[in-house]
């Protein structure tokens, strides 16, 4: 019996797995972004990775960017800034749950950065450099480098984001499906 139990789990188990699938297509709107706010997977990894750092990440979110579904992996880059200040907050969601997220503190000119990728965690994913690019940044924090409860995933043994550059010197000059 306890067999016919374990044969129903393991057909049962592909069909979960695929129903847990982030479907980021449904975020590339500008119109569809702040409903990510409501995706309870994605709010939680991202509350894992950034502890105390969520509610500031959150609250640059006053005023959304146009996001962009990424031309090299399956994952969506988007960005907000706050209606208060010149704040701003960004991340990358990718489909298999790697996240980058960065927070630009505008008073200080400091750029925090966050990663679940061990591969990426002391650059700054490409994406993220040009959201650096357009501030103002004397400082960048790379706050969850070697921190082993955060970093989950690894490309392999390319470091330093090269993985993710590689992909983009294959693909387009452009990274972003714009």
């Amino acid at each position: 019996m306890k067999q016919k139990y374990s044969f129903a789990l393991l057909l049962f188990l592909p069909t979960l797995i695929h129903a847990q699938a982030l479907d980021l297509i449904q975020y590339s709107d500008i119109s569809s972004i702040p409903q990510i706010t409501s995706n309870q997977k994605i709010q939680t990894e991202l509350q894992t990775l950034l502890k105390h750092d969520y509610l500031k990440f959150q609250s640059n979110f006053d005023n959304y960017s146009a996001p962009y579904l990424l031309k090299t992996d399956e994952a969506l880059y988007y960005e907000g800034r706050s209606g208060t200040s010149l704040d701003a907050s960004s991340a990358i969601v990718f489909k298999d749950g790697r996240l980058f997220a960065a927070i630009y503190f505008a008073k200080t000119k400091t750029l925090k950065y966050f990663s679940n990728d061990a591969s990426c965690s002391e650059q700054l994913h490409p994406a993220i450099q040009v959201f650096a690019q357009q501030r103002e940044i004397q400082s960048i924090k790379y706050v969850t480098a070697r921190v082993e409860s955060a970093l989950k995933y690894h490309l392999g043994l390319a470091a330093q984001c090269e993985a993710y550059i590689e992909k983009l010197k294959k693909g387009n000059s452009s990274f972003l499906n714009i």
